[in-house]
């Protein structure tokens, strides 16, 4: 047996790459016609050069940090935009590019391009560099010859999603901050504060009361037996991850995210603003509605979302309207239903589709602006509850002692 790389094409359109094993091209096309892709090139892994393979499958764990792609994508288009080549234009923004791992796969994208491969195919063979959306976009961009706009398009959208992730990072900072102080108090509490007064009241030789003795329990179990504290969140953290890498396990994990009461609507306008602006921009760049629909149902990070956005695709796919089984979906407030139907009816859906993404920005930075203070009252609840445990912890045993020395 040999191993194929393949490119191929499903049914709506949507690019595929991987690697096969068989006998030959012709088997590799039987097997890709039986999952119903259409085949676009089948190469021998060992056309490719072993060296060639090895600086692929390492490249293959790369991960480049969002304002650097901003960065590539927008120096990119200003040089296309100019009239300079793409390799050319490629070269020089690479040479510009800080982070030495975008800037190994640049060279690696102008050598294939120079090899004769289109850009969006040189994309494609960095899939873990470069999203679907991405790459997708690029090769609309190819057909339409609009290039640099489309890059500039994708350069926005990254920079707009960049500027959402910031805003929750910088409303979850505070609340983040408090309960690693309360979990490092609850620390010292535990291991150095309640063992002095523990054996400051077996001196005395006293019933202690309850909390008391959960506290010194707690103490004892954590010193003497840390090494089963550690495993069991070692596992436990093992177990979720094997969790949430499951087809079902990701699904329950996303559906429960979207549930929760101070996260789940935020998220849920997050994940739908940018369906809206992707698929504005898909649109914008000449996919197909079909086509932009899959690609967006890969890119977007939850599985709810994703399920629900199929489900529109084959409803679409039937003859519907869009807005149609968005309606149906109960995802979509009905407000965005709305607006993509008159974006429809009126023949601006691309227009329409941005300013529902730009409604749940709205929405969104509504609900990062009032997250501290919906989150203040329940970390002054876990405070006082840490608290009301420690202090009837110590002072109960304290107000016993007194108590026996006055009754003498």
């Amino acid at each position: 047996m040999t191993s194929f790389y393949y490119k191929a094409r499903d049914r709506y359109g949507v690019l595929t790459s991987g690697y096969l094993d068989a006998s030959d091209r012709k088997a590799v096309a039987q097997q890709l016609a039986r999952i119903g892709l259409t085949p676009i090139s089948i190469l021998e892994t060992q056309t490719l050069g072993i060296t060639q393979q090895l600086e692929r499958w390492l490249i293959s764990f790369t991960r480049i940090k969002p304002e650097e792609m901003i960065v590539f994508t927008r120096q990119l288009a200003a040089v296309l935009e100019a009239g300079i080549p793409l390799i050319e234009g490629i070269e020089a923004v690479a040479e510009q590019v800080q982070d030495r791992r975008l800037r190994t796969v640049a060279f690696k994208i102008k050598e294939d391009i120079a090899g004769g491969l289109t850009f969006s195919d040189a994309l494609d063979n960095y899939r873990k560099v470069f999203s679907p959306f991405i790459i997708n976009m690029v090769r609309a961009g190819e057909k339409a010859g609009i290039l640099p706009q489309v890059l500039d398009r994708i350069s926005n959208l990254l920079e707009k999603d960049l500027e959402t992730t910031n805003k929750i990072k910088t409303a979850t900072r505070y609340p983040l901050m408090v309960l690693v102080a309360l979990a490092i108090a609850f620390v010292i509490m535990t291991i150095y504060v309640i063992p002095q007064f523990a054996s400051f009241f077996a001196a005395f030789k006293t019933e202690l009361p309850l909390p008391t003795k959960m506290l010194i329990w707690f103490n004892r179990f954590i010193t003497r037996y840390w090494y089963w504290f550690v495993g069991l969140v070692a596992l436990g953290y093992w177990s979720f991850q094997r969790f949430i890498s499951t087809e079902k396990g990701r699904y329950q994990f996303d559906h429960f995210i979207l549930s929760s009461p101070v996260f789940g609507p935020l998220f849920a306008k997050i994940y739908l603003s940018r369906f809206s602006r992707m698929l504005a921009s898909m649109l914008g760049s000449g996919i197909p509605i079909i086509e932009a629909l899959s690609i967006t149902s890969e890119v977007v990070e939850n599985k709810v979302i994703a399920r629900v956005i199929i489900d529109v695709r084959d409803e679409v796919n039937k003859g519907k309207s869009l807005h149609e089984p968005m309606r149906g979906s109960r995802v979509f407030p009905p407000i965005a239903v709305a607006m993509v139907a008159i974006g429809e009816k009126s023949g601006t859906l691309e227009n329409m589709l941005n300013r529902v993404a730009d409604y749940f920005d709205r929405e969104a930075d509504y609900i990062i602006k009032n997250l501290t203070p919906l989150l203040e009252p329940m970390l002054i609840a876990g405070l006082g509850v840490i608290l009301l445990i420690f202090a009837l912890g110590i002072f109960l045993p304290m107000w016993d002692l007194v108590k026996i020395y006055k009754s003498f």
